[in-house]
């Protein structure tokens, strides 16, 4: 229904995905590892074990990015249509 011909609206949804992979990533990277250090800090409080939960909980939190961003990545570079993923 919009004003771009059928192969033209292709390449603008491979634009649109790859710009909001784009700019999920940066924010994957700085969330999970602050969750992380927030919690191991947190842990470390009530148990008094300073700065082993919150080390732990910062690789952790960065190895989840990693895990998330690996997804996103994957999802974000697929087969734009049906008949592609066949092939």
């Amino acid at each position: 229904m919009g004003l771009l011909k059928p192969d033209q609206k292709g390449e603008k949804g491979k634009a649109t995905r790859q710009l909001a992979l784009l700019t999920a990533i940066p924010a994957i990277l700085i969330v999970a590892p602050l969750v992380g250090f927030f919690i191991g800090d947190w842990v470390d409080a009530k148990a008094e074990t300073a700065p082993l939960f919150t080390i732990l909980g910062l690789i952790l939190g960065f190895a989840a990015a990693a895990l998330e961003i690996q997804v996103l990545i994957k999802r974000g570079t697929g087969p734009d249509n049906e008949d592609e993923k066949k092939n």
